[in-house]
């Protein structure tokens, strides 16, 4: 059998709403030398029955416990056979010229690492929208993550030894992990052609309530980057910038959950000091606002 090119990692859980229509999005790609591989995290819906239906054998699908996104992206680079992998939420879409525009900047670029332009799509509406400008990821990722997981391409040896961080709490912020710690042993290239869409839709917060988890979890996110002796040689003091988006990260997500001022304040401060231009983030006014019950 043929290797692919492109393995195309799709994790899921409970998206039987969604995910026939992912897949096919995949499948109607112009570059047609690649795999996927659905890993299902444990889903309770009909995700099992509905994959069924799909008839290509470039799909392959595997069904294991559930254990979070990071432990399903770490099973499929585990299952991938292709030159490079890359990432599909369950919710999301690929436009048909994906792969192409991947294929095609990799010949010319060569790169170990690296993501197409994205924009968010409302499933109510329609309606468009354009993230945060890409200008140079190896100094913005640094201060918040700007990257859609489905724009990212990773040469499959590097994603075997760069795998996501499986910690369990530290959930929702995975992926910005990793994306640090890629940036601090490569070049990330971006190429800004938009070939793939963010779906928003009710069912994908990832709020949570409980703050103790969102304190955890950002706690443990510091603590991780700043563990990484590859992050400290490659960034420095510039990881300063890290550590204060993720207290706002916090401090935000707090406020969202009804915390109470006290620590709502106490992680807006600790990210202000910092690195003071967290003022200057729409973020800023928006937990102060909360904070305050305006």
């Amino acid at each position: 059998m043929n290797s692919p090119y492109f393995s195309i990692i799709v994790p899921t859980y409970n998206r039987a709403g969604f995910i026939y229509k992912t897949i096919q999005s995949v499948l109607v790609q112009k570059f047609e030398n690649f795999e996927v591989i659905v890993v299902d995290d444990g889903s309770t819906d009909n995700t099992s029955e509905i994959i069924q239906t799909i008839r290509d054998s470039r799909v392959q699908y595997y069904k294991k416990r559930n254990e979070e996104r990071a432990a399903a992206r770490n099973y499929g680079i585990a299952k991938a056979r292709g030159e490079y992998v890359n990432f599909l939420d369950s919710d999301d879409l690929v436009l048909p010229h994906h792969l192409l525009t991947a294929f095609n900047f990799i010949q010319k670029n060569k790169p170990e690492v690296f993501h197409l332009g994205y924009k968010f799509k409302d499933d109510d509406t329609g309606k468009e929208r354009w993230p945060k400008k890409i200008v140079d990821i190896n100094d913005q990722i640094l201060r918040g993550n700007l990257l859609s997981c489905n724009g990212v391409f990773i040469r499959r040896e590097i994603a075997l030894q760069n795998r996501f961080n499986q910690t369990r709490v530290l959930s929702s912020l995975e992926d910005w992990e990793l994306w640090i710690r890629l940036a601090a042993r490569f070049k990330f290239m971006h190429n800004p052609e938009v070939t793939s869409l963010v779906v928003n839709h009710d069912a994908r917060s990832v709020l949570s309530g409980d703050t103790e988890k969102i304190k955890s979890k950002v706690e443990t996110f510091a603590k991780i980057v700043e563990s990484d002796s590859e992050n400290q040689r490659a960034f420095g003091s510039h990881l300063r910038q890290t550590y204060a988006s993720v207290f706002t990260y916090a401090a935000l997500h707090l406020a969202m959950a009804h915390a109470s001022r006290k620590e709502v304040f106490q992680y807006l401060w600790r990210g202000i000091k910092l690195n003071p231009a967290e003022i200057f983030k729409k973020r800023f006014l928006v937990i102060v606002k909360l904070a305050m019950g305006l």
